[in-house]
C-alpha cells in the first residue's frame, strides 16, 4: 500500500514540476512579448550558439543534448526567444541589480581556507597545537586526519561563498583575518581546525550584474508561480 502511495506521490510531484515549468515559460513569453530583438542581435546570438555547440549556422543538422525534442529547424527560433527574454530581464531588473547585490554581498563574498575535520575534540586540540607551534602544517596533517576532499587538496578548501557553507562555519570564518589560525571549534558532529588563507570580496562586475539580474528574474517568477493551482 505504501509503495503504491509513494508512486502516486512521485507522479503528482512530476506533474506539478512540469506544470510549473510550463507556467514559468508562458509568463516569460507574455512578459517579454514587447521586447523584440534587433535582427543583428539575433544573428550574433545564433552564430555564438552554433559556435558553442559546433553547428553549421546554415544547416544545423543535429540538436544539442539539452535541446532534445526540438527540431533542428526550430533552433534559431529558440535562440531568438532567449534573446527576447534576455532583453526583458535586463530592462526590468538591471536598475535593481546593484541594490540587490549590496543585499546579497555578505553571502556572495568568498574565502579560501585550510581545514581539518575530526570527530574528537582532544584530537582537534592536538592538531591545532602542532600547527600553532610549527611542528606540522595542514598539508602534512591532511592526508591522515582530514575528511572529504581536503584529503586530496592539502587541507585547502575554496574559494567558496559564505552563503554556500554551514552558517556556523561562516560565522567563524567571516570575521577572521587572513592567515589567522582559529582555535578548534565545533560544527554539527565535527571538531574543526581552520585557518583563513584569503578573503575574496564579491565585486559588482558584468558577470555579477548578470547573476543578480537572473536572481531577480527568478524571484519574479517564484512570486507568480508559488501557490498557484495546478488545474
Amino acid at each position: 500500500m505504501s509503495e503504491t502511495f509513494s508512486e502516486t506521490q512521485t507522479a503528482e510531484l512530476g506533474s506539478r514540476r512540469l506544470w510549473v515549468q510550463l507556467l514559468r515559460a508562458r509568463l516569460m513569453d507574455e512578459a517579454s512579448a514587447g521586447f523584440e530583438p534587433d535582427p543583428e542581435e539575433v544573428v550574433n546570438a545564433w552564430m555564438a550558439f552554433c559556435k558553442r555547440h559546433q553547428l553549421d549556422p546554415e544547416n544545423p543538422a543535429k540538436v544539442p543534448p539539452e535541446f532534445t525534442g526540438c527540431p533542428p529547424t526550430e533552433l534559431k527560433a529558440v535562440v531568438e526567444r532567449e534573446v527576447r527574454i534576455s532583453k526583458w530581464k535586463k530592462a526590468l531588473f538591471e536598475p535593481e541589480a546593484a541594490q540587490h547585490f549590496e543585499r546579497r554581498k555578505p553571502a556572495l563574498d568568498r574565502v579560501v581556507y585550510s581545514l581539518l575535520r575530526v570527530k574528537e575534540a582532544g584530537l582537534a586540540r592536538e592538531l591545532w597545537f602542532r600547527i600553532k607551534e610549527g611542528e606540522a602544517s595542514f598539508a602534512d596533517l591532511a592526508p591522515k586526519y582530514a575528511s572529504g576532499n581536503e584529503v586530496y587538496t592539502a587541507g585547502i578548501v575554496g574559494p567558496v561563498a559564505f552563503g554556500a557553507m554551514h552558517p556556523s562555519l561562516a560565522g567563524v570564518l567571516k570575521p577572521a583575518r587572513a592567515g589567522e589560525l582559529l582555535k578548534p571549534f565545533a560544527v554539527a558532529e565535527w571538531f574543526l581546525v581552520a585557518r583563513v588563507d584569503h578573503h575574496l570580496p564579491a565585486e559588482f562586475d558584468e558577470a555579477m550584474k548578470h547573476q543578480m539580474i537572473e536572481e531577480l528574474a527568478t524571484h519574479w517568477l517564484d512570486e507568480r508561480t508559488h501557490g498557484r493551482p495546478t488545474a
